[in-house]
């Protein structure tokens, strides 16, 4: 079956918590949550494919040493809800001038 793409993929810089969970931010509320990370962004890339939580990784039509800076992510599967899933951005590897793979690790606190 066909699934078009229409995910949501945000890069997001300095948010200040880390994969170790010594730091984390709490939220009263998803909106309030996901208004604090929208602020953090850096990129936004709409119309991608199908991010599955446990492939850990997404290649992004982007100069990598754009989002060099970039710690954070979250993304959304907008075909098949409006969760938001949000990752700890590990590695970001040059692929070409255009292109960068982005390695993730979900933040289970998130």
């Amino acid at each position: 079956m066909y699934i078009a793409p229409n995910s949501t993929i945000k890069l997001l810089t300095g948010v200040p918590i880390d994969k170790n969970q010594s730091d984390t931010l709490w939220f009263a509320s998803v909106g309030e949550q996901t208004a604090y990370f929208n602020g953090k962004a850096k990129r936004t890339f709409s119309l991608q494919t199908y991010q599955r939580t446990e492939r850990g990784y997404c290649r992004l039509e982007v100069n990598p040493y754009d989002i060099y800076d970039c710690n954070y992510m979250m993304f959304q599967n907008t075909s098949y809800g409006s969760k938001w899933f949000y990752a700890f951005v590990d590695k970001i590897t040059y692929i070409n001038n255009s292109v960068a793979e982005v390695v993730y690790t979900l933040d289970p606190l998130q």
